[in-house]
């Protein structure tokens, strides 16, 4: 994670002066994995200055916290390359590249480029200021010489006492490797890597570009033909990057230190089970970023790049298009977000379980769950893909709201699955048959309206089978019995979620509060709709300018980020970041929690310097983003408006 953070560091602090410099993918070989180039961060820098995001940074109310954050990652990247902010920050006169590179037989590594050319005097001056820091701190320092060009060496010490995670004990912490840093001067190009053998690779290619570049990928060039393409003439990326997932997740996990790491290399890497199901048809996905030179704020453009025939799990990325994306009347306006997808139900249900039995280490057990549902006398005797998933539609429509005022539990999220036409009986009929017999769910009523979701923990009951043999009689008897806490099982994600049908729709619910809200509008539709909200409408005549009018495509969405960053926003402000039940607090907590571990992440920043919301409100504007499917692959493009 560290050696991300260093990605973002040009963007918190683009206030340094930069010059453009186009050649770094053919600095970088072909085994590059990951890979971003701020093409020329001088004009990035004045025109990130002009964007409400970047004016936020600038305000004097957020300045405390700006600093709070330099501190963070200035420890970060000292941690990763020995180098300091100041000096990312202010030494570069040209490109800046930033790479995993991953070589068969050697361990991968992260190699960093800065053209100099034009403050070499400078950067002399700070490499010897750092020299003096880095050994004051504890550094050993040493110097070798490859090709008549000296290398500079630095060994860092041990930290004075494991990192640890919450509960994660110090002794289950591996010992701390050595960490090195190289640096090297070429041609004005400053390396550094934490490899030395990236360092003096990249030292050759700076050379003589010998063999084969990463612009010589045929993935990076389709990726980046394809997003540049679809640029005006004459407006170069500020920013490229491009990655190659399945081998750059592979190679971060190869890198993990500490007990979950451990943990997980000891279990089939996740990677190698999707390259065997068929996600290694996704050969790189990469795209550009424009700011301030086009006619939105920012502009945001991936690329998706796969090769077909897609088999086993990947045929799952069936994506039918339309151009049907006017939001229904019943969709409030009052939306901090709405997502409009179309997608293949039945496509998803036939292929996910071979990567679920890939997953899980047992071929065979999907369909035996799927067999077990069926058939078991005590289970719910449903034939999942015929009684429930062969009813549903092709559209999916997400949206969410925030309560006010902001609390762990502001977040509702709705997502409702359109029905084909003639099957809401029979997906009710499906529903009440899966959940029916399940002894950890029940329904409440509301209005007609059964709405299912999980009973309280406490009141979680299973069925104990005896089998009772009264004289010549054979009985089964089925009996409820107090399920037994297990410190181990975690407490269901949304406690408060629901699921029932309704006018045609599966809706699912994180809320059974806001669920109700949208029962009411779909009962009826009259009152203000998200459609007609003056913000959406200025999002969609973007989208019409782009011709998506009557462009199929296959998903579409808008957000207010006014909105859509208050609860993030408040929950950082607070330290509540990891105690928030929203869907990205959830998320980062998988992420970030250790497995052996039921505490609660610690917030990575203190965000109390924070001012009110209200007082910066006003820098978050609306955000829209497309995806069209294409012969190779899938298209993704995103722009963001000033708040006006």
């Amino acid at each position: 994670m560290s050696r991300i953070v260093l990605l973002l560091t040009a963007t918190l602090l683009c206030t340094s002066a930069l010059a453009a410099s186009p050649h770094a993918d053919q600095i970088f070989p072909d085994t590059t994995k990951g890979f971003l180039s701020f093409r020329n961060l001088k004009n990035f820098g004045e025109h990130w200055k002009q964007t409400q995001f970047g004016q936020l940074l600038d305000d004097p109310l957020m300045q405390d916290f700006k600093k709070e954050v330099q501190k963070q990652l200035t420890e970060r990247m000292e941690k990763t390359f020995g180098l300091t902010l100041d000096g990312i920050s202010s030494l570069p006169s040209g490109e800046v590249a930033f790479g995993m590179i991953a070589v068969t037989n050697q361990p991968p590594g992260y190699v960093l480029t800065m053209d100099v050319a034009e403050k070499r005097k400078e950067t002399d001056e700070y490499l010897v200021n750092l020299t003096q820091k880095l050994v004051d701190a504890g550094a050993k320092k040493s110097t070798e010489t490859y090709k008549g060009q000296q290398i500079t060496v630095f060994v860092f010490p041990p930290p004075a006492q494991p990192i640890t995670f919450g509960n994660v004990k110090a002794e289950n912490v591996p010992p701390p490797i050595e960490r090195k840093a190289y640096y090297m001067f070429l041609d004005d190009v400053l390396i550094a890597s934490d490899q030395l053998y990236l360092l003096k690779l990249i030292a050759d290619r700076v050379a003589d570009q010998s063999g084969q570049s990463l612009a010589d990928v045929e993935e990076y060039k389709i990726v980046m033909k394809r997003c540049i393409d679809d640029m005006p003439a004459g407006v170069p990326p500020a920013v490229r990057w491009y990655i190659e997932p399945l081998d750059y997740g592979e190679s971060v996990r190869v890198l993990l230190r500490g007990p979950v790491a451990q943990t997980r290399r000891e279990k089939p890497s996740i990677f190698s089970v999707l390259k065997q199901q068929g996600f290694d048809a996704i050969r790189g996905i990469g795209g550009t970023v424009s700011v301030k030179t086009e006619a939105q704020e920012s502009v945001y453009r991936a690329f998706i790049y796969t090769k077909k025939p897609y088999r086993l799990a990947m045929r799952m990325f069936n994506f039918p298009e339309s151009t049907n994306f006017t939001p229904p009347n019943w969709m409030p306006d009052d939306l901090a977000r709405c997502t409009m997808a179309y997608v293949d139900p039945t496509a998803i249900f036939d292929n996910v379980g071979v990567l679920f039995d890939a997953i899980m280490g047992d071929e065979g057990m999907w369909k035996g769950i799927l067999d077990g549902l069926e058939r078991d006398p005590y289970g719910p005797k449903i034939n999942l893909r015929e009684e429930l998933v062969a009813n549903l539609g092709n559209r999916v429509l997400g949206m969410s709201r925030y309560e006010k005022p902001i609390t762990v539990k502001s977040e509702s999220l709705v997502v409702a699955v359109e029905l084909k036409e003639g099957k809401e009986s029979a997906m009710r009929a499906g529903v009440e048959k899966l959940f029916g017999g399940d002894s950890e769910m029940e329904f409440m009523l509301y209005k007609s309206y059964k709405i299912w979701h999980r009973k309280p923990i406490e009141d979680i009951s299973d069925w104990e089978i005896d089998i009772e043999i009264p004289g010549e009689s054979l009985y089964v008897v089925a009996k409820p019995v107090q399920q037994e806490a297990d410190e181990e099982d975690r407490p269901p994600a949304f406690p408060d979620g629901g699921v029932v049908v309704a006018k045609g729709c599966l809706l699912i619910s994180t809320n059974r509060d806001y669920l109700k809200v949208i029962l009411d509008r779909l009962d009826a539709p009259g009152g203000a709709a998200i459609k007609d909200a003056a913000e959406y409408k200025e999002v969609d005549a973007v989208f019409a300018g782009l011709g998506l009018t009557n462009t199929p495509h296959f998903f579409q969405f808008f957000a207010k980020t006014q909105e859509t960053m208050l609860p993030t926003y408040e929950m950082i402000r607070k330290n509540q970041m990891a105690q928030s039940e929203a869907v990205l607090a959830k998320a980062l907590n998988e992420i970030f929690v250790p497995e052996e571990e039921t505490g609660i992440r610690r917030q990575i920043f203190d965000g109390s310097s924070l001012p009110s919301f209200e007082r910066v409100q006003k820098y978050f504007g609306k955000v829209g983003v497309y995806g069209v499917t294409e012969e190779n692959g899938y298209f993704i493009k995103g722009f963001a408006l000033e708040q006006k």
